[in-house]
């Protein structure tokens, strides 16, 4: 009696791992659908820069998850479904306000190739994708709160986060000050630097982590969750143009180690702001680096 009541408990739990993994590839799958392979920063596989691509995958992932939200037998997985559309209308969108950009740049007078244009092309960018995803989570009856944009435990957030950020920041002078010209291109650097870093940490924190997190914790646990996000995070950073192709495993590795720090500190804290002022030490610290070799 004893050994037949232990049998039923030691399949659950192999089935149970047996699921999670077989989700876990699923999902894996459709984070390289939406944002590796429909990435149009990059061009290195044939679905990248291809509107009619990003387009055919957000239109598949709202219906489905419209078609999961009244189904009794799907319903638990709509919500990730449409955190996944959610992620995937930034591409679109992308396209459709290159033009604005555009007219933007000229109206101010900048060029992209300078620190002042690579700040301001990253603002746009944050605006233009935060943007969306900020009203597609409200239609959705979501609040801001569920993709962490709330206090949560700031103190432990902002302390850690904060403390990263000194050190890539003094790191990134004590490095590569002496390789700037003169102390103007050095505040350029450092004021720009700081633009950039804040807007993409939180644009990237939010459409490539924050949204996800939640939704997934119930299906892969929170371990679970935090390696997928970070997964994906660094296999869309593979396309990086900025570096040799022998610097890309250094990149995979750099940005998994850097998804795997956020998420944690993310769930953590219950709070984005954390994870952001990371995400943002390591984005000036390569800021200034690029900056000093150009």
């Amino acid at each position: 009696m004893g050994t037949d009541s232990l049998t039923p408990i030691h399949t659950q739990t192999e089935t149970s791992v047996l699921q999670r993994l077989f989700l876990f590839l699923i999902l894996f799958g459709c984070g390289l659908a939406v944002l590796l392979f429909g990435s149009n920063t990059f061009e290195i596989l044939p679905t990248n820069k291809n509107l009619t691509y990003n387009l055919v995958v957000s239109s598949i992932l709202l219906l489905a998850s419209l078609w999961f939200k009244p189904n009794q037998s799907f319903q638990k997985y709509w919500e990730i479904t449409f955190m996944f559309f959610v992620a995937s209308v930034v591409y679109p969108i992308t396209w459709g306000t290159a033009g604005w950009k555009e007219a933007i740049f000229s109206w101010l007078g900048v060029t992209i190739n300078t620190s002042q244009g690579l700040a301001l092309d990253k603002i746009l960018q944050m605006v233009f994708t935060v943007a969306p995803i900020l009203i597609l989570i409200r239609i959705a009856g979501f609040k801001f709160g569920s993709i962490y944009l709330q206090r949560g435990d700031l103190k432990t957030g902002l302390g850690i986060g904060a403390l990263v950020l000194f050190n890539l920041i003094t790191s990134a002078f004590l490095f590569f000050g002496l390789r700037f010209s003169s102390i103007d291109g050095i505040l350029a650097a450092f004021l720009y630097g700081l633009v950039f870093a804040f807007a993409n940490g939180f644009l990237e924190e939010l459409w490539l982590r924050a949204i996800f997190l939640r939704p997934l914790v119930p299906h892969l646990g929170v371990n679970g969750s935090v390696l997928l996000t970070a997964i994906i995070f660094a296999s869309i950073h593979a396309g990086a143009t900025y570096f040799l192709p022998i610097s890309i495993p250094f990149m995979l590795v750099n940005t998994l180690t850097l998804g795997l720090a956020c998420g944690y500190l993310i769930i953590k804290t219950n709070s984005i702001w954390g994870a952001m002022l990371i995400h943002a030490a390591a984005d000036f610290f390569l800021f200034v680096a690029l900056l000093a070799n150009v």
